[in-house]
């Protein structure tokens, strides 16, 4: 062998000991994780927890769900079939299907009630966030990327441009029929969050499918779109300056119509029309960036990032009533229950 071909073995060892490293634990991972989701229940309580395994990009790694009963004792685990990145943006449609979304792949994955996940469907070569239903059976997704920026210097992932565009999203929101035929494409304003790449990342869909609530990850605005006459309307809130909420991160909808925020350090609920603030959660760490209603309308569940935590809170008392941890940090991303 000559010296050349001993240059070119040796400089590419680093990345033919990655391969291996990757082969070796998706091979480890084969044998050892094996899903045991049970038949949904009312009640069960589903967060998103991916393990965070790849060792160059900290956005991608094995999808998995664990599935909660009501008191947050553990039931079963779903390695999600086909994705890449991590999992997010869980909610459930009026099916029972549980919805979740791998925003850096992309891909939409959809669970049936029964605890087995669907095959993949191609909705979009996008990066679809968050999914609200209307009442007419269609699917409002929105598109968690924007902008030019395949980096950022937070983040060691890199972010694929849309084909033939310099843009990795417009972060807008897609109206899709049960079907995926796309119907509409709403060209939304965005915030863009810190790092002026995040797009439409939470939806809800309000005043008898007319309106959507929405906001940018990591941004300080709540904003709204008249989906009848295809308009931007003036932002709902924007929190300027505000002792309590310093960004927002998710967004949903309460069972009594108000619209629950995640914070990071806490949870702020707002009137849906007017967006006022209505109560502020101060959860006493940072972090806290998933969180929904319970199905009794009486607790929230709230979610960790950095530690892995998730709790229920008493809604009218803000103290903690159960609590668990997926064991992992930087990893929480989506908590949703059951309504059966």
């Amino acid at each position: 062998m000559n010296r050349g071909n001993t240059s070119s073995l040796i400089a590419l060892a680093p990345v033919l000991l990655v391969a291996l490293t990757l082969a070796a634990v998706a091979a480890r991972a084969g044998e050892e994780r094996v899903s045991t989701f049970k038949p949904f229940e009312r009640g069960d309580i589903f967060v998103a927890a991916t393990i965070m395994d790849h060792p160059a990009d900290d956005h991608m790694g094995t999808g998995r769900i664990f599935q909660y009963d009501a008191e947050l004792n553990l039931k079963g685990i779903l390695y999600t079939q086909g994705t890449t990145h991590k999992i997010g943006g869980l909610n459930f449609a009026p099916d029972g299907t549980l919805w979740a979304f791998a925003q850096g792949q992309p891909a939409v994955v959809e669970i049936g009630s029964d605890g087995a996940q669907k095959p993949l469907r191609k909705f979009s070569g996008r990066s679809l966030s968050s999914v609200t239903f209307g009442a007419d059976g269609s699917l409002y997704f929105g598109e968690h990327l924007q902008g030019a920026n395949t980096r950022i210097p937070t983040n060691t992932t890199v972010f694929n441009l849309l084909p033939g565009r310099g843009v990795i999203g417009d972060g807008n929101v897609f109206r899709f029929t049960a079907e995926a035929e796309l119907l509409k494409e709403y060209h939304t304003d965005t915030h863009g969050g810190v790092a002026g790449i995040h797009g439409v990342t939470s939806t809800v869909l309000t005043d008898g499918d007319a309106r959507m609530v929405y906001i940018s990850e990591t941004g300080n605005r709540v904003m709204q779109y008249d989906l009848v006459n295809d308009r931007q309307l003036p932002d709902l809130r924007v929190f300027d300056n505000d002792e309590n909420v310093f960004m927002v991160l998710t967004l949903m909808l309460m069972l009594d119509g108000s619209l629950l925020v995640s914070t990071g350090n806490g949870l702020v609920i707002l009137h849906q029309d007017s967006g006022e603030t209505l109560r502020y959660y101060d959860m006493g760490s940072p972090g806290w960036a998933a969180s929904g209603p319970t199905v009794d309308g009486e607790g929230i569940i709230a979610g960790n990032f950095f530690t892995g935590e998730v709790v229920i809170i008493d809604r009218e008392s803000g103290e903690i009533v159960r609590s668990s941890n997926i064991g992992q940090r930087n990893s929480l991303s989506g908590v949703a229950q059951y309504p059966g």
